[in-house]
C-alpha cells in the first residue's frame, strides 16, 4: 500500500463524537451543530430535552429555544450559577415522652438552589436544646410526597414555595414563614409575588426557662456568689486622716482606708512617711466588717452588731469611727467617684486635702564643719559625706597637660609687725597641674633668719571668694592672703607674665606648637602604638560619612589631636597628605600618609626650594592652599 494512501475499514463502527461544549468569552456555552453525520443525533436529543417526560431546571435555556431562531444564548449554568432561594420555615414537633413541653418548635432555613433544582434544609441552633442542630439535609434534589414517578413534576420546583404554605420533605412537614430580598424579587420577576412574613410561634420550653431565670435574679438580689461575680476586684479607697494631738503624744496620721463591695468589709491600711520612726506595719485594722456602733460590739463580746457600715455611709467631709479612732474622710480617687455618681446620683466632692495639710517644715540645713587639719579639704568634706572617706577625684587631663607648669612670683610681708620682717623675701609658686601654692624664702646673708621651705605645697582657699586661689589672682601688684599672711607680689618671670597677659594661651601654644616633622613623627607613633585614637577623629570630622575631609577639616583633626599649627604652615603637610591636590583627603590617604612619614622630611625640603624658585602659587592652589567647598 502506497505511503498517505488508507482504505476505511466498512465493518469498524465510528465512535467519535463533535464537541459540543465551548468555552469563549468568559462563558461555557454549547455549541449547537447543524448538518453532518451528527445531525441526526442532534435532532434526537433535542426532541428529548423538549419532551415533559425530560427533567429540566428553572429556566433552564436549550440550543434552538430562542425565539426567531437565534442561536447566541446564555446556559442554565451560566446565568443560575449562585442564585440561591432562601426561606424561613418551622416544624411545631410533638413531645409525648415529656408531658410537661407539650411541643417544640424548631427552626429552619431553605436553600433552593436554582442551578439544579438542589435543596438544602439547615437547623437555626438554639443554646442549651438539647439537640444536634445544623444540616437538617443535605443537598439533592427533594421529591415531592406521594411521587410514583422520575419524571420533572415529581421533584419540588421553586414554584412550590410560598410564605404560608407547607412543604413536606420526607415526611417532616415545614410552614414556610418568610424569604429574603432576593427570593422576593425573583417571585416578583415571575408574577408570584409573595406574602408577608409570618410571626414564629415561641417555644414553651424557652419561656419557661427564660422565665424562671428572671424569678432567680428577683428571688436573691443580695447573693454572695452574684455579688462576688458582678463586684470581684471592685474596692472603694478613701483618704483618710486621724488626729489624735489631743492624748499625749499624739499626732495627726494619714490612713487608707478599703471598702470592698463584694461583702461590705473595710480594711484600714497605714501611710508610712520618711523618717517617720514607726515600724513598717501594713494594716491598722484587718479586712472585715466594721460595726457603726463600735460600743456595742466592745461591750457585747458574744453578740453579733446589728448595724455595719455600707458604701452610702461613707462621703467626704464625713467621720468614721473604727473602734475609738474617729478618721476624717478628706479625698478619694476617681473610680469611687465614678461609683457614687452612678449609684447615689452624687456628683459634689469637695477636696479638703490643702485644709487638713500640715504646714511644711523646712529641714534643717547641714553646715559644713572647719576642716579637721588632717589632709586638704577635700579630704575632710568626704569624711562628712562617707562613713568610710573616699579619695577625692583629681582632674586627670588637667595634671597630665599642665604636669610641670607653674607661676612663679617674689613678694613680701604687706604689714610687717617686726622690724627683721621689712626685708623678708619669698618667692611664691602656683602649680597650674592642681592649684595648689607653695612659698620658699630664699636664705639672705646677715639677716638672722634661716631660709628654706615657709608653706608646704597644698590647696589654699581664698578669703574673699571663699573658693580656692586661681591662677589669675596672682598678678604683679596684686595682695593676696595665705594662711593668714598677707603678701604684696613684686615681680614674675618671663612665663609667668605671658601667661597672665594671654589668659592661658600662651601655654597652650607652648605645649602643643611643634614643627611638621614632629607632627609627622608624633602621627607615625600614635599609629604604631594607638591607631583607634587617629580613626576616630578622623570619622568625628567626617560628619556626612563619605570617607572623606576637606583640607580645613583635616587641620581641626590635627587640633583634636593637639597639634596647633598655623593655616600659612599647613601648604606642605596638606600637599603630603593630598597630593594630587583634590581638595579633599580619604581614608585611604590619610592612612597611607602616616605610614610614610619617615619620607616627609625630604619632601618638605624639596617643597620649599619649589615654592621660593615659583614666585606665583602652583596652578590650581590658592593663596593659603586651602579647598574648604572641594567636592567629595
Amino acid at each position: 500500500m502506497l505511503p498517505g494512501y488508507s482504505v476505511d475499514d466498512p465493518t469498524t463502527r465510528k465512535t467519535t463524537h463533535s464537541k459540543t461544549l465551548v468555552y469563549k468569552s468568559g462563558f461555557t456555552y454549547v455549541h449547537p451543530l447543524e448538518g453532518g453525520q451528527d445531525s441526526a443525533r442532534i435532532a434526537q436529543a433535542r426532541a428529548a430535552l423538549n419532551s415533559t417526560n425530560m427533567p429540566k431546571a428553572a429556566g433552564m435555556i436549550v440550543p434552538g429555544d430562542t425565539a426567531g431562531g437565534d442561536s447566541s444564548f446564555m446556559p442554565s449554568y451560566v446565568s443560575l450559577d449562585g442564585k440561591v432561594l432562601q426561606f424561613d420555615a418551622y416544624i411545631k414537633e410533638d413531645v409525648p415522652e415529656i408531658p410537661a413541653e407539650g411541643y417544640r418548635i424548631r427552626q429552619f432555613n431553605i436553600c433552593y438552589f436554582l442551578v439544579d433544582d438542589s435543596i438544602r434544609i439547615g437547623e437555626l441552633k438554639q443554646e442549651n436544646s438539647g439537640i444536634a442542630q445544623g444540616t437538617f439535609l443535605k443537598r439533592h434534589r427533594v421529591p415531592k410526597a406521594g411521587a410514583g414517578g422520575p419524571g420533572a413534576a415529581d421533584y419540588i420546583g421553586w414554584e412550590d414555595f410560598k410564605i404560608g404554605s407547607q412543604i413536606a420533605f420526607y415526611g417532616r412537614t415545614m410552614l414556610i414563614t418568610g424569604c429574603d430580598r432576593f427570593t422576593r424579587d425573583y417571585y416578583a420577576t415571575k408574577g408570584m409575588p409573595q406574602g408577608d412574613p409570618l410571626t414564629v410561634p415561641k417555644d414553651p420550653y424557652f419561656m419557661r426557662r427564660k422565665a424562671a431565670e428572671e424569678k432567680v435574679a428577683l428571688k436573691a438580689p443580695n447573693d454572695q456568689r452574684q455579688r462576688f461575680l458582678a463586684f470581684n476586684r471592685k474596692v472603694l479607697r478613701f483618704y483618710c486622716l486621724w488626729d489624735d494631738r489631743n492624748s499625749i503624744y499624739g499626732e495627726r496620721r494619714p490612713f487608707v482606708l478599703h471598702f470592698y463591695l463584694e461583702d461590705d468589709t473595710v480594711e484600714v491600711c497605714e501611710v508610712h512617711l520618711p523618717n517617720d520612726g514607726r515600724d513598717s506595719f501594713p494594716k491598722m485594722l484587718r479586712r472585715q466588717k466594721l460595726p457603726f456602733d463600735d460600743r456595742e460590739a466592745l461591750q457585747d463580746i458574744g453578740s453579733v452588731p446589728t448595724r455595719f457600715y455600707t458604701d452610702k455611709d461613707f462621703q467626704i467631709g464625713a467621720r468614721i469611727r473604727v473602734f475609738g479612732r474617729d478618721f476624717l474622710i478628706y479625698d478619694c480617687d476617681d473610680f469611687t467617684k465614678a461609683h457614687y455618681q452612678k449609684k447615689y446620683n452624687v456628683h459634689h466632692f469637695p477636696n479638703l486635702t490643702d485644709r487638713i495639710r500640715t504646714p511644711a517644715v523646712e529641714p534643717p540645713r547641714r553646715e559644713v564643719p572647719p576642716p579637721t587639719g588632717f589632709g586638704t579639704d577635700a579630704d575632710s568634706l568626704g569624711s562628712i559625706y562617707n562613713l568610710i572617706p573616699k579619695q577625692p577625684r583629681r582632674d586627670e587631663g588637667k595634671l597630665m597637660d599642665m604636669q610641670g607648669k607653674a607661676l612663679r612670683l617674689l613678694g613680701k610681708f604687706e604689714d610687717p609687725t617686726v622690724q627683721e620682717d621689712m626685708d623678708r623675701k619669698f618667692v611664691i609658686t602656683f602649680y597650674l597641674s592642681d592649684d595648689t601654692i607653695s612659698i620658699f624664702e630664699p636664705p639672705q646673708q646677715n639677716s638672722g633668719i634661716i631660709g628654706g621651705k615657709f608653706l608646704e605645697r597644698c590647696q589654699i582657699l581664698n578669703p574673699e571668694t571663699g573658693q580656692n586661689y586661681s591662677p589669675f589672682d596672682f598678678t604683679v601688684g596684686a595682695l593676696v592672703e595665705l594662711n593668714r599672711y598677707k603678701f604684696r607680689l613684686l615681680d614674675s618671670d618671663e612665663f609667668t607674665r605671658k601667661y597672665l597677659e594671654s589668659k592661658g594661651e600662651y601655654l597652650r601654644s607652648q605645649l602643643y606648637k611643634v614643627s611638621l616633622n614632629g607632627i609627622m613623627s608624633d602621627l607615625q607613633q600614635r599609629n604604631e602604638q594607638a591607631k583607634e585614637a587617629l580613626t576616630a577623629a578622623f570619622r568625628i570630622m567626617d560628619e556626612d560619612r563619605s570617607g572623606n575631609i576637606n583640607h580645613m577639616e583635616f587641620l581641626q583633626t590635627l587640633k583634636m589631636l593637639h597639634y596647633d599649627i598655623e593655616v600659612e604652615d599647613a601648604e606642605p603637610l596638606l600637599a603630603w597628605f593630598d597630593p594630587e591636590w583634590k581638595g579633599y583627603i580619604s581614608y585611604a590617604e590619610f592612612c597611607d600618609a602616616i605610614v610614610r612619614a619617615p619620607k616627609f622630611p625630604a619632601f618638605q625640603k624639596k617643597f620649599l626650594a619649589e615654592r621660593k624658585k615659583n614666585v606665583n602659587s602652583p596652578v590650581g592652589r590658592s593663596g593659603s592652599g586651602l579647598d574648604v567647598n572641594a567636592n567629595r
